[in-house]
């Protein structure tokens, strides 16, 4: 991320070195209480992935939040204060991005699909496929975070630059990230790289902005010009290919750049409109400057200043629903003001119908999340838009769905649906549930005993009710992971000793992603209800175990077994809409 080839610029030039974390922070406590750390939540991710074995078996999420856990509270316990930056919602300006993305990812993983159905061992695949694996994004590494430190949505600005802001005005000691825009922003803070973080010895690499400053001979007003030329989220690297190939071969670029930049005139540290358009004639030479390039530039350029922004108090006037940001109510905010509900995949084949086909899995669901929330205001609209991969043949795209609204049960206005009011809360928890229950399947409007169920096994039940009404699950596999839900609330087995599966079934490897993926989103429907964290845990799933259970189980009687989740098998009756071996 950032600019592309910064990092082995950095490399060869000496420009890093090696922090260990703790006496970082203990030294800074000479001069400072708490010495501020601003992490990057967009590059937490690598750090608790290393084990890609254990990514393939679907991660066993206990052990990485206990990982997680135990690495802030180190970072804390030496005296650092932790602050957590994050994009809330997906810049509409990015989906064309976003979109790009996840079509890229999708082709990486039905390739690691098709290895999968060969029936490798676990470390053969995991070599074979150690660096296109994707993270596991159902893992929520923000509501862990959130337990060690104040977290920051970054709304009017673009996340690396609120970060920057935000470390610079309060003086941090360092930025967690694996950004190298952030070499390009002025601060005195350091620049530690996330890519390289030890969780167990907590040393890193730092990146030296002042290094990268001194090599290429420029002044800090003019980096961020040599930045934008040399290619980031704004002016795009193709973009600039034919230009920058004018300096030389790859390991001149950046000096040469370098050279060209200096030779720009800046009055008070910035370039009049002359300049910017003679550089655009240059960028493009022999091919029509596109309309947008002006203000690409002027955005990138304006995007590596850290004085804050003059706030308006009149900006978020026209939003009414602006306020929803502040509790972190993404979906609804975004459900609400139409802006596209992003739908990520994790390892579903579309290809086979054999587990059902996601889009159908989840459509419902949302159509029915946004039916709540679009209630009271049916006259303004009455769908929501969704961007999603729907079939095999389709690239992901932005769509739109008619919201599917309740008629046996009224929702409550949104200002009681968000309550924080334990009595409003608790007059309209057996409603909400209802609701909860309604989004699931029709057959559960009316079905009161499923409040029987603990609250922190509802969602498992009801994505595992889903998953056998859509036809996607067999009934043992939805006892497997309903009592390996149970068994982690227990602590029936040690998480640490339980051993990587020696190979992963096909299908299993499949149902493993597609139940965290539709929890995911059956966690979300309760988020929007406004149910406490009770209701939505972390998806109760450890693919270690998962997997070596599943080898056990198939095709063995195994009703002993059942006896802890028997009152809360509520799928055993679902009406399945596809016929299903047994």
């Amino acid at each position: 991320m950032g600019i592309r080839h910064l990092h082995t610029f950095m490399e060869k030039n000496g420009g890093f070195y090696t922090v260990n974390m703790e006496r970082e922070i203990l030294e800074a406590k000479k001069f400072t209480e708490n010495p501020l750390l601003v992490i990057d939540m967009k590059a937490l991710h690598p750090i608790f992935s290393t084990d890609k074995r254990s990514l393939l078996c679907g991660s066993q999420f206990w052990v990485v939040e206990h990982m997680v856990d135990t690495f802030f509270k180190r970072l804390t316990d030496a005296g650092a204060e932790l602050v957590f930056c994050d994009d809330g919602t997906l810049d509409p300006n990015k989906f064309e991005k976003w979109i790009a993305s996840q079509n890229e990812k999708y082709d990486r993983m039905i390739t690691i699909l098709d290895g999968i159905d060969a029936e490798p061992s676990l470390k053969e695949a995991a070599d074979k496929f150690e660096q296109t694996i994707p993270y596991n994004t159902c893992i929520k590494l923000k509501n862990m975070a959130k337990r060690h430190g104040k977290f920051i949505v970054s709304k009017d600005l673009k996340c690396d630059q609120a970060l920057a802001i935000y470390a610079t005005k309060f003086k941090a000691l360092a930025i967690v990230t694996h950004d190298t825009d952030f070499l390009i922003f002025e601060g005195r803070w350091q620049l530690w790289h996330a890519n390289h973080i030890d969780v167990n010895k907590l040393v890193t690499k730092a990146y030296c902005k002042q290094v990268l400053l001194c090599t290429l001979g420029l002044q800090r007003p003019q980096m961020a010009i040599w930045a934008t030329l040399a290619g980031n989220s704004f002016f795009k690297y193709d973009e600039l290919v034919p230009f920058l190939s004018e300096f030389g071969p790859n390991n001149q670029k950046f000096y040469r750049l370098a050279e060209y930049v200096r030779q720009l005139p800046l009055r008070n540290g910035k370039l009049d409109d002359d300049t910017v358009h003679s550089i655009l004639g240059r960028v493009y030479w022999n091919r029509q400057v596109p309309p947008e390039a002006y203000e690409w530039f002027r955005q990138s350029v304006a995007f590596y200043q850290v004085n804050e922004p003059v706030k308006d108090s009149q900006q978020n006037d026209g939003d009414p629903f602006a306020y929803l940001l502040e509790d972190e109510h993404y979906v609804t905010y975004n459900i609400l003001t139409d802006r596209p509900y992003t739908c990520t995949i994790l390892f579903f084949d579309y290809r086979s119908s054999e587990i059902g086909n996601y889009y159908e899995i989840i459509e419902p669901i949302i159509a029915r999340m946004a039916g709540i929330l679009l209630y009271h205001h049916k006259e303004e609209r009455q769908h929501v838009t969704l961007a999603i991969k729907r079939n095999q043949h389709e690239s992901h795209s932005v769509v739109t769905v008619p919201a599917t609204f309740p008629t046996a049960i009224t929702p409550p206005p949104l200002i009681e649906l968000i309550s924080k009011d334990e009595r409003v809360q608790a007059s309209l928890l057996d409603r909400k549930l209802q609701l909860w229950r309604w989004v699931c399947s029709d057959d559960l409007l009316d079905v009161e005993q499923f409040n029987t169920v603990p609250p922190a096994f509802m969602c498992t039940v009801l994505t595992l009710y889903r998953l056998r009404q859509c036809g996607a699950i067999r009934i043992f596999e939805a006892d497997l992971l309903l009592l390996i839900a149970q068994q982690l609330s227990k602590g029936v087995f040690d998480l640490t000793l339980e051993p990587h599966p020696q190979r992963l079934n096909p299908r299993a490897f499949r149902l493993a992603f597609v139940f965290q993926n539709v929890y995911h989103h059956m966690a979300r429907v309760a988020k929007v209800l406004g149910l406490s964290e009770e209701y939505r845990p972390m998806t109760p799933y450890d693919g270690h175990r998962f997997h070596n259970m599943y080898n056990v189980w198939t095709g063995m009687n195994v009703e002993s077994e059942f006896q802890p989740i028997e009152e809360w098998r509520f799928y055993k009756h679902a009406k399945s809409h596809a016929v299903q071996n047994e």
